[in-house]
């Protein structure tokens, strides 16, 4: 039986109306993107300062470097090692390989250059179904084609893929007791916005590294709560609130 992929839709303006809204919140003048690929949504983005980092710009990197914009083709553990810049971000788009471990590593090492009031989006931090948690997205499309064929359905098998991210939402809720969070399900592509503050009554669900790294799909599905979800319009209001520069107070007359 011959199986059609179909690609995954994802709205393109998504992750630009998101972070855009963030930057002009809060706002954010130093914006810093990890995995910016195409750069669709690295140029939308307001910010007087921005810095792309891919290993593999599927764009003329060199013809888009400008006064306000910094572009470096290297991996992302390679930039932070070898970066000479102190200053830090306000807002960090995570969006590299979807993996647990390089997802993890990328926020951590990301705390190296964020201040208190740093907010940061992760991308695809919720998986479609069983294959879409694979970490090879090769293979989990080619599993998902597999057992569409062996089920004998006739529809069009998606090719959606998110990897194992969600997993770092777990590890932040079970090691980050000082850093909040809320994600985004609904409304286009899935992502959690993060921002430094403590939690209240903090839990950990888990309290093992070993355990979150070999958590399934199922029991993604299990811990949902664990997410926190809540609308776009009040998670971007949330990390505003939190993080935003409040207006002066009126003077005295």
């Amino acid at each position: 039986m011959q199986v059609a992929v179909e690609k995954a839709p994802v709205p393109a303006n998504h992750s630009v109306r998101r972070l855009s809204a963030l930057s002009i919140g809060l706002p954010a003048r130093r914006y810093l993107e990890i995995g910016v690929c195409d750069g669709h949504t690295f140029f939308e983005v307001p910010a007087d300062t921005k810095v792309g980092v891919d290993p593999n710009f599927r764009f003329n990197w060199k013809d888009r470097i400008a006064t306000n914009i910094q572009l470096h083709p290297q991996t992302s553990d390679e930039w932070f090692m070898t970066r000479e810049q102190s200053s830090s971000f306000d807002l960090i788009f995570i969006d590299g390989l979807h993996t647990f471990e390089q997802t993890l590593r990328d926020f951590c090492n990301s705390l190296s250059v964020a201040h208190r009031k740093t907010v940061w989006v992760i991308d695809d931090t919720v998986p479609s179904d069983v294959f879409s948690t694979w970490p090879n997205q090769r293979e989990a499309v080619e599993f998902r084609k597999q057992a569409v064929a062996r089920w004998g359905s006739d529809v069009k098998v998606s090719g959606a893929w998110h990897g194992d991210v969600f997993k770092v939402i777990f590890a932040i809720h079970d090691f980050f007791p000082m850093m909040s969070y809320c994600t985004i399900e609904k409304r286009a592509n899935p992502q959690t916005i993060i921002w430094q503050e403590r939690r209240g009554a903090f839990k950990p669900r888990f309290d093992n590294f070993e355990v979150i790294s070999r958590l399934s799909w199922f029991d993604f599905r299990k811990h949902l709560d664990v997410m926190n979800f809540v609308s776009e319009e009040c998670a971007l209001q949330r990390a505003i609130d939190a993080c935003g520069a409040f207006p002066p107070k009126p003077s005295k007359a």
